[in-house]
């Protein structure tokens, strides 16, 4: 995938994490009964963010980190 595409479409992955993320901050509901599924929801927004910034800064196709090491 060009790297432009791929950035482009880590920075939607991410916006819409983070739409889920404000929406259960401050829009949901806040009674007891719905409290496990708004954690899994902000658990999975928190997923969401860290799979579009994967997507922005991939790891270099070298194989190695920044150590050097592996």
């Amino acid at each position: 995938m060009d790297n432009g595409l791929r950035r482009l479409a880590g920075a939607a992955v991410m916006a819409a994490g983070i739409a889920l993320a404000c929406w259960l901050a401050f829009g949901a509901s806040q009674d007891g009964e719905a409290r496990p599924l708004r954690m899994a929801l902000g658990l999975g927004s928190t997923a969401v963010i860290t799979g579009g910034a994967r997507l922005m800064f991939r790891e270099p196709s070298g194989g190695r980190d920044r150590t050097g090491r592996g």
